[in-house]
Parts: structure tokens; sequence; C-alpha cells
């Protein structure tokens, strides 16, 4: 069972959200500490400043002298004084001390004549102003100190202001509400936010969560690599953005290097035509790409993405690899009307012996099934004692009920016997050479008088000959020059691909096609063919004609 997976919108917002909390808890942390030091040392200069205000005070001054004559420490007109004072600062004490630390005043009367609490008085007391803090009779509190100075100079005493840590809670507490409220603000704006950057990037990636991308990406990968057509891809700039290992090869094999993504194509393969298709935003189909001596077959075809061109892709392809799929297509479509041509032949024949059979004539049927079977063996034991390999025999069988059919005499022979080819792709080669050529001399005879087609077969010295002749009305000088070109013909659109067909296969084992055609006296194809024998095929000496009338 798998786990389930969270949407990668849902993964956006909780990291976000998630480094927003940590991000905005250190920073109310780092600002809540950073406010209540501002807030202390403005409250340690202003007691500091209103200690020294008060010490200057002439009845500070004053009582402070008369209490070094008196040793009595009750409270008196200057505590009534410096009580009002304190509630118009709006401080939690003012006590002003003397020498000795005790306290002249207090906002607890019961307090007077003590000794200060807090330990942090003395420096004061020597002539010194400061603030500080410290625990004292109110608790903790920021505390200010200045020096009471007599007439000469002399420190009398001390005067300490002070605001307790409680009453500043309030001024701390309405500061942190702000800041939490801010805060909590600028979360739900970073949620949105986060929801929104979510919805982008889910839009931009087509709606795909990140496995799915890397499941198509995975399977992209596999089927560029199991694809046996070269794929090469360039962004609208020209640049490489993608080359299949199939790619790889057919270029390395042009003796180029390996291309790397997002090299420029101009610089890399400028002959391969993409760049006209970017241009021009048109494709290019079945195009021929010449690259050092290797021809390449290319397709090219922009790539469009919501109404805007943003690159093309061309897929390559060896030109010898797809005209051995096509002459071998072309061996197959002959090998297969030879064979429709003896189906209707033997339709035809069993036509006859049904008739018979229905006539009641078994003198008639059986000579006519005599006369079958006799014709019928000594084609057949001919033509497997001339022609060892079976393909080629029944091949040629069948091209001999299609000549019938169409009323033509082809007459099959072989100089010596033709044994089984050591290389089994020579069987396929001969197949569709001598399909295509006897198909060209049967469409030659359609208005000629005389139908009547030889076809040759010689071995001797590793060499294969074959010479077929027509009684066609043959071939004008003008055009035998250019015979063998693809697409020319006199038969209508589609047609011209016969002639070059077998001369390309033949030239692709080191063999040579000759012409020769005179207007009304019909034409002969000779063909020379480099031709192996498997080393357990028999040889004798054998003659075999069979004419098709």
């Amino acid at each position: 069972m798998s786990r389930p997976r969270l949407s990668l919108s849902a993964l956006i917002s909780l990291l976000v959200a998630v480094m927003i909390v940590l991000s905005l808890g250190l920073a109310l942390w780092l600002f809540m500490g950073q406010q209540r030091s501002a807030l202390e040392q403005a409250q340690s200069t202003r007691v500091t400043d209103l200690a020294q205000v008060v010490a200057g005070r002439a009845d500070v001054r004053s009582a402070l002298a008369r209490r070094r004559d008196d040793a009595s420490l009750a409270p008196g007109p200057l505590q009534a004084s410096i009580e009002r004072l304190r509630q118009e600062l709006g401080v939690d004490f003012i006590v002003v001390m003397t020498e000795t630390a005790r306290r002249l005043t207090h906002p607890d009367p019961s307090r007077i004549g003590h000794f200060f609490q807090g330990g942090d008085e003395g420096p004061a007391l020597e002539g010194e102003r400061y603030a500080s803090r410290s625990k004292g009779t109110l608790g903790t509190s920021i505390r200010g100190f200045a020096p009471v100075l007599g007439g000469d100079g002399e420190v009398i005493g001390a005067v300490a202001v002070g605001v307790t840590m409680s009453s500043l809670l309030p001024t701390l507490e309405a500061h942190r509400h702000q800041i939490v409220l801010g805060v909590l603000a600028l979360m739900l704006a970073a949620a949105l936010g986060a929801g929104l950057l979510a919805r982008y990037i889910k839009r931009v990636l087509l709606g795909l969560e990140p496995y799915q991308i890397a499941q198509l990406v995975e399977e992209r990968q596999a089927m560029l690599s199991s694809v046996h057509e070269g794929i090469l891809a360039v962004d609208a700039e020209g640049r490489i953005t993608l080359v299949n290992q199939a790619a790889r090869r057919l270029l390395q094999r042009a003796g180029l290097k390996a291309p790397q993504p997002g090299i420029p194509l101009a610089d890399y393969l400028p002959e391969a035509g993409m760049l006209e298709v970017l241009a021009e935003d048109r494709p290019s189909l079945d195009q021929q790409v010449a690259i050092n001596d290797q021809v390449l077959l290319a397709n090219r075809v922009p790539i469009h993405h919501r109404g805007r061109m943003i690159g093309a892709v061309a897929t390559l392809r060896d030109k010898t690899d797809v005209h051995r799929l096509a002459e071998e297509l072309t061996g197959v479509r002959r090998y297969a009307e030879a064979l429709r041509a003896t189906t209707h032949d033997f339709k035809n024949r069993l036509h006859v012996i049904t008739g018979l059979a229905a006539l009641g004539d078994l003198v008639a049927l059986k000579r006519y099934l005599r006369e079958l079977n006799d014709g019928q063996r000594v084609v057949s034991d001919g033509l497997n004692e001339a022609i060892r390999d079976p393909v080629l025999a029944g091949f040629l069988l069948g091209k001999r009920s299609e000549a019938r059919e169409r009323d033509i005499t082809l007459t099959l022979s072989a100089e010596q016997p033709l044994p089984v080819a050591a290389d089994p792709e020579m069987g396929h080669t001969l197949v569709t050479v001598i399909g295509n050529l006897l198909e060209n001399a049967f469409e030659a005879l359609a208005s000629s008088e005389e139908r009547r087609v030889s076809l040759t077969l010689d071995y001797q010295h590793d060499w294969l000959t074959l010479e077929i002749q027509d009684t066609g009305p043959g071939i004008a000088p003008a055009l035998q020059a250019r015979v063998f070109e693809r697409g020319l013909s006199t038969k209508g659109q589609g047609r011209g691909l016969g002639l070059a067909l077998a001369r390309e296969r033949v030239e692709a084992h080191q063999g040579v096609l000759s012409l020769y055609s005179s207007e009304g006296q019909g034409t002969l194809i000779e063909v020379a063919l480099p031709y192996a024998a498997a080393t357990d095929a028999p040889s004798s000496p054998d003659v075999s004609r069979q004419e098709a009338p």
C-alpha cells in the first residue's frame, strides 16, 4: 500500500508557513528583547536626569545639612514635598538618603530612617552619577543615582529615583500586543502569497505533481532511448536541447563529436536545415541531409506552445536503412503478386475440373488432370534443378503464372544451376531486383502485339549474371540516360521507383546493371552480381528452360 503523497500546493504552503512562523517568531523574540532594552535604557536616562534635578534642590541640600547636626530621621516637610513631586513625575520612588545611606524620604513613610536596600548606592555616596538595576523593598527597579553636594563641595547624601519593572510591564505588554498583531497580519499575508505561488507553479507545471513529472521524465528518457530513429531538438534560438542515443550514433558515424545540449546548432551542424525551419516556421519532410560521406533522411517540424513557436525537432534516419526496408517491402510485394497470380491460375484450373466433373466427361477430366500433373512436374522439377533456392524458385513460378494471366510468354532459363547463396540477404536482393525488372518488362508490353519476356540466369566463378529481354516498344534515346532516376516514369504519378530501386540494390552489393534499348526493338537489361554459394549447396551441370504461354 503506497503512502499518500502531499500535493505540490500543500508542500509549498506548509514549507512557507513553517519558515514564516520560525522567522517571525525569531524576529518577535529579538524585537521584544530590543524593545525591552530600549525601554530600560530610556527609563535609565530619565531617572538619572530626575535624580540629578532633585539632588540640586535647595530643600534637599538643607534637609541633609540639618540631619548632619540633628540625628533625628523622622518624616518632615521634605517627605511631603518629595512625595508630591514623585506623583507628578510618575515614578515609583524618590529616596533622599544621608551619607550613611539612611532614608530621609520614601513612598512608604514607615521605611524612613532605615538603610537603603539594593547595595548599588555606594558610588553615588562617593560622588558619582549613574543608573543601575537592582532589587529593593518595592521589587526589582531601574534606579538613577545622583550625589547631593554641600556648600564646600563635600558629598552630604544622595538621591535615588526609580521605576519598578512591574510598572513597566503594561507598557511592554502594549508594545507586545501591537507587535503580535503585526506578526499575525504578516503570517496571513505570507500564507496568501504561498497559496498564490503554489497555484502559479502548478499552472506552469501543467497541473502535474513532482512525482508525476519525475515519472514522465523517466518515461520520456526510456522512449527516446528505445526509438531507432535519431531525434534532435533545438529551442527558438537554435540551441540544441535534446539528442537521443540513436542521433548520437548517427552523428558519430558521420564523423562528428557527440553534441552537447546548449551549444548553437549553427556551429555544430548548420547543414541540418533546422534553422530554416525556425526562420520560416513550416515543416520540411523527407529531405536528404549529407553529413560528410553519410546521407540521412530528415523530417524537421517546428514546435508550438500556446500559439508561439518555441523550437523545432528533427528525426534522422540512415538513408541506407530506409532503402533496405523499402527494397525488402518491394520484394515482399512482388512475391505476393506472384503468389496471387499462382492462386488465380489454380482457380482457373479448378473451374475447368469442376466443369468437366459437372458434365460427367470423365475421359476428358482424366486427360486434363494427367496433362496438368505432367506439365507442373516438368516445370517444378526443372526449376528445382536449375535454382536451388526454394524461395527464388517459388517466386519465379509465381511470376510465370502472373505472365500467363497477363497473356505474356515468359521464358525462364538457367545456363548453369544456381546454388543457394551463402548470404541469406542475397535471396531478398534477387527477389527485389528480378521482381522490379520483370514488372517493368510486363508493363512495357501493354501495347505490343508480340508479348514475350525472357529471363536468363548464368552462374560462373562466383558471379551471377541476369539477362531480361522484352519485345516491347523500347526506350527513347532521350530517356535512356535518365531512366534510373527516382520518380521518372511515363506511367503517371507515384511510379518510377522500380528501376531506381533495382539499380541501388545491385550497386549496394557491388554489382553492375546495364540497359540496352532501341525504339521498336525492345529492351535488354543485364545484371552482374557477386554471388557466393553456400558451402553445403550441391552443384551439378544442368540446363532448364521453361515457357509460360
